[in-house]
């Protein structure tokens, strides 16, 4: 008998979670389920999935005004996927707090499954509630969903399960589906007042301290001055002027490309295809979207070997790593990249190869579908 799945994603198109989200919705439908999604997006085969935009504009509101939206939008959601006798909600989490909480009691109120995605175990501000977590985790959800081992090992340290068996680990898949831009690399620099022939590398996404910024600038010092880097993100919870410090103590003006705001999804794929490399010198990570995105267009990687990091990249074969926090091996891995005749593509073919082969999201939903018939 063919399931009934519903996404409920709060986040949507405001923070890349859209193509998350329709990814996962074009594998149920490979696989012969139904599948409604609650965002604030109309993606790709709208005409096979049933895309509800429930909670646009909540994000441009005051506090109450948000908290209210997010309420309601949640209640619309719950409602219509009861009534279309939903058989599992997934609902993707990023932190344990009061909005979180009701994001997931909602649906349940409603008399049904739900499977939380578990995207980051303790949120990088530390301000998860271990109370919610509890509640979350041991009374709420029916399935928890964590990406990789490393995540896993982390929510058992985090939060004391009663039933450790409800977690799965599935996979983040990549983006091949959603690339479209053909242009080739000499149209998009022009397009982007870059250098024809330049070295850049890219940091791209929201800028945490976690990220690790700070540690790519103070390599950028050390590495040869006719490579460049592109900083595309807007700042969360922080402003750039730390940023701006480091890159006048070490002289770096002229080297680097700043894009300091949201980047619409053209301008992204613009970035990652004019790029030469991706750097991702992030100290804490439970899973990269940023990095399944860069392999998936075909654009090599030098990552911090942060465990996540490693259950995905195999060094020297899709993609460098270096020492986390380590800024000498960050340079070293930067040199090494640029002067290696040909590693750029053959670490790109590698990537893509990657992700078609382990991280395709026929195969990732295909375990959800497994999740639900067993019940």
């Amino acid at each position: 008998m063919n399931k009934n799945i519903a996404i409920f994603d709060h986040v949507g198109a405001k923070a890349g979670m859209d193509y998350y989200s329709s990814s996962l919705a074009k594998g149920f439908i490979s696989h012969d389920c139904t599948c409604s999604v609650y965002s604030n997006f109309i993606g790709k085969n709208s005409d096979k999935i049933n895309y509800k935009v429930y909670y646009k504009g909540h994000s441009q509101s005051s506090t109450l005004t948000k908290l209210y939206m997010f309420i309601n939008a949640t209640i619309k959601s719950s409602f219509s996927a009861r009534k279309e006798k939903t058989d599992l909600v997934i609902l993707h989490l990023f932190s344990a707090n009061i909005p979180t909480l009701l994001l997931v009691i909602i649906p349940k109120i409603f008399g049904l499954k739900t499977a939380v995605i578990s995207h980051d175990i303790s949120s990088f501000i530390n301000n998860d509630s271990s109370f919610i977590q509890n509640i979350l985790y041991n009374f709420l959800a029916d399935h928890i969903i964590v990406h990789n081992h490393f995540s896993y090992n982390e929510l058992l340290k985090h939060v004391k399960l009663t039933n450790p068996n409800k977690v799965a680990i599935i996979k983040h898949g990549g983006y091949l589906d959603h690339i479209d831009n053909k242009s080739d690399k000499v149209t998009l620099r022009q397009s982007l007042n870059l250098e024809i022939s330049g070295k850049y590398m890219l940091f791209f996404g929201q800028i945490k301290d976690v990220k690790g910024l700070d540690i790519l600038i103070k390599a950028m010092a050390t590495v040869p001055k006719d490579i460049k880097l592109i900083i595309a993100g807007k700042p969360w919870k922080s402003d750039f002027s730390k940023y701006d410090v480091l890159i006048q103590k070490y002289k770096l003006e002229d080297r680097i490309v700043k894009i300091i705001r949201f980047i619409e999804d053209d301008e992204r794929e613009k970035l990652f295809l004019a790029a030469d490399v991706n750097i991702l010198p992030y100290r804490i990570i439970y899973q990269s979207g940023v990095l399944l995105m860069a392999m998936s267009q075909g654009l090599p990687v030098i990552a911090s070997d942060l465990p996540a990091n490693k259950e995905i990249i195999v060094d020297a074969t899709n993609g460098l790593l270096f020492e986390s926090e380590n800024i000498d091996d960050l340079s070293d891995k930067i040199k090494y990249f640029f002067e290696l005749q040909n590693s750029g593509e053959d670490l790109a073919t590698s990537a893509l190869e990657t992700i078609k082969i382990h991280y395709n999201w026929a195969d990732i939903s295909k375990q959800y579908v497994k999740m639900v018939h067993r019940e």
